[in-house]
């Protein structure tokens, strides 16, 4: 059983105590695990819209791919995840953008700033639909 809710109202915090509170526990069956922690919103569109359009500023400057700059630029800020494959083999991921939080995307958002700056590339004209 798993189950995920977000505390944004008293009546959904008084569901969730409650449905804790109604818990049958068997020794006989396996362990429940309850965790709380701090919700970050995912990122937002304006984010997202901006990132993108550093990566593309930045890649006119260096001659590099839109995709190549954003990969450049997740892995300067959040590093690679290793992991290995189904034969064993060591492979490296990198974090998707989709689904960063609002501050991931934030500190991202700094440092592709900084990046296009240091660079001399144009600054981005962004527009919201």
């Amino acid at each position: 059983m798993n189950k995920r809710w977000i505390l944004r109202t008293k009546s959904v915090k008084d569901f969730c105590a409650g449905f804790i509170q109604d818990l049958k526990i068997n020794e006989d069956e396996p362990l429940l695990e309850v965790t709380l922690k701090m919700h970050d919103k995912n990122r937002s569109l304006e984010q997202n819209a901006m990132f993108h359009a550093w990566c593309g500023t930045i890649a006119e400057r260096t001659g590099h791919s839109k995709a190549e700059i954003k990969d450049i630029l997740i892995e300067m800020t959040f590093g690679a995840q290793e992991y290995l494959n189904l034969n064993g083999e060591a492979r490296t991921r990198l974090k998707a953008t989709s689904g960063m939080s609002m501050s991931e995307m934030s500190e991202l958002l700094e440092r592709t700033t900084q990046l296009g700056i240091e660079l001399q590339a144009d600054y981005p004209e962004v527009t919201h639909e």
